[in-house]
């Protein structure tokens, strides 16, 4: 009969493989969930560089918060701008500008 503490040991080593057995199956979902194929292009770029996104975004709402009239004339530019290129980019032939 083994002793107590051989017994504790091959507990030990089986719980040691069952863990990495699920750091990696878990390392793979994460890394399935955060592929381009099922965020798609611009979200698996942010997700990938998430300090660069934060410094865009918080450096945008800086902007927003000391020049908020300078800011309102780009959104509304952007919206402007996206709202012809949805109109003017599928009548061009263009059909790869489709946004969900």
């Amino acid at each position: 009969m083994a002793t107590r503490s051989q017994q504790l040991a091959a507990r030990r080593a089986e719980l040691v493989a069952l863990c990495a057995e699920q750091r990696f199956l878990m390392a793979d979902d994460i890394a399935r969930l955060t592929s381009a194929e099922t965020l798609g292009v611009v979200p698996a770029y942010v997700a990938e560089h998430k300090r660069t996104a934060l410094i865009v975004a918080g450096v945008a709402a800086g902007f927003l918060a000391t020049k908020p009239k300078w800011a309102v004339g780009i959104v509304t530019a952007g919206v402007s701008a996206y709202k012809f290129a949805r109109k003017t980019l599928p009548v061009l032939g263009w059909k790869g500008f489709e946004v969900h």
